[in-house]
């Protein structure tokens, strides 16, 4: 089964409902939900739909983070049976609640710490330094007098 089928069967069950489930992207920004849900008595979440089976790749995992940082719920809904509860979750939720449980199972992202880079770096020795000017940031030479480096 395909996603669009999923996110069809969403679409109706929030309208359904009363509320708007709007489709949502962005020219600037790249693994944000697929819908902006809004419903009655100003509740508003947003919502991944997959195929069945499917997980949210990991820059949706962040953007997820994000949201739910700022105070907004996120869910991923991945078949059917999951639709009502998610829907019933974003009716039932309060500015300041408890992060909420219903829908796919979402993966936890595993922190990846990416080297300094270093005086042999064959990138480096090949294409010059990509940050020059984060090089002399520990050099008191390389600042003027009013403390900014060049």
């Amino acid at each position: 089964m395909r996603e669009y089928v999923i996110e069809d069967a969403f679409r109706d069950e929030v309208a359904k409902r009363g509320g708007l489930a709007l489709k949502f992207t962005s020219q600037t920004m790249n693994g944000l939900p697929d819908r902006l849900v809004l419903l009655l008595g100003g509740k508003a979440a947003f919502v991944e739909l997959k195929a069945p089976g499917k997980t949210m790749r990991p820059l949706q995992v962040k953007r997820k983070e994000q949201l739910e940082a700022l105070g907004f719920p996120v869910f991923c809904v991945d078949r059917f049976e999951q639709i009502r509860p998610v829907l019933d979750a974003i009716e039932a939720w309060r500015s300041g609640a408890q992060k909420l449980t219903a829908g796919a199972a979402i993966p936890r992202l595993q922190r990846v710490e990416y080297p300094a880079f270093r005086e042999d770096d064959p990138f480096k020795t090949r294409f010059g330094d990509p940050f020059p000017e984060f090089g002399s940031i520990d050099d008191p030479k390389a600042t003027d007098k009013g403390g900014d480096a060049r």
